[in-house]
């Protein structure tokens, strides 16, 4: 099945992905600045980009997003028997005033399944679902990635400390900009020849940016994450639905 050829198509490109974004990572295109504004009483790093994502890594995350809904258009081509969209909308209304055209030569259960899967349904509204999300990255005109992420287990640790107190080290983890903040402390000065050199130690990831619809969520899982969906959520109860001859 043509649905079923395309979700195979969509796992080896996000394996390319995976690929070119490690290479991309290993080049170390984010540059650490430390700064400590003694009176200020804050030591903070940023993360400076010397290198942008490649345009390469861009085409793919464009390539699998547009690939992973064009599976769902096949699957709907499939049911209905004729080339189709699947219906993907944001409210009940608009589902059953313009998917009904689409969804008229599926079957009942067909019908039912995907008007089930529907964003509207999801917790805490549509832009929570996953195909609405999915739905957006598919028909951006680019991908929308921040500078890169953080990932969880950061560590912010001391190299030296000379009469500097410091509140809790934490580093949190997630998206960020080109020269943003990626980890802070508060500091007090205790004494004089005050000294303190910390150092980060980090993994990094490409991400998209928090603003958009993935809310800064690392590229490989987000997308990885709906390939999952897709194929378990949406296309193996709907293909239950087909006529076995």
């Amino acid at each position: 099945m043509l649905h079923r050829e395309r979700l195979d198509l969509v796992r080896r490109e996000l394996a390319r992905l995976a690929d070119a974004e490690r290479d991309y990572l290993a080049t170390q295109p984010y540059r650490l600045v430390h700064e400590h504004d003694m009176r200020g009483g804050r030591y903070v790093v940023r993360a400076v980009v010397q290198s942008p994502v490649p345009t390469e890594v861009l085409g793919l995350v464009q390539a699998v997003s547009r690939e992973l809904r064009g599976a769902l258009d096949a699957l709907a081509t499939t049911l209905a028997g004729r080339p189709t969209k699947y219906p993907v909308f944001e409210s009940l209304p608009m589902f059953a005033q313009r998917a009904r055209k689409a969804l008229a030569p599926m079957g009942d259960e067909a019908q039912a399944a995907i008007e089930a899967l529907q964003p509207y349904h999801a917790i805490g509204g549509f832009a929570n679902g996953p195909l609405w999300l999915l739905e957006q990255l598919a028909t951006a005109d680019r991908p929308r990635l921040a500078a890169g992420a953080i990932r969880e287990g950061a560590v912010l640790g001391v190299n030296t400390r000379r009469k500097v107190e410091l509140g809790e080290l934490h580093v949190p983890a997630g998206a960020f900009d080109d020269g943003d903040v990626v980890a802070a402390v508060t500091s007090r000065v205790v004494g004089p020849d005050p000294k303190l050199d910390l150092f980060l130690r980090a993994e990094f990831a490409l991400a998209f940016e928090r603003r958009g619809p993935a809310r800064g969520g690392e590229v490989l899982e987000v997308l990885a994450g709906l390939c999952e969906h897709v194929s378990r959520e949406v296309v193996a109860p709907l293909e239950a639905t087909l006529d076995p001859a």
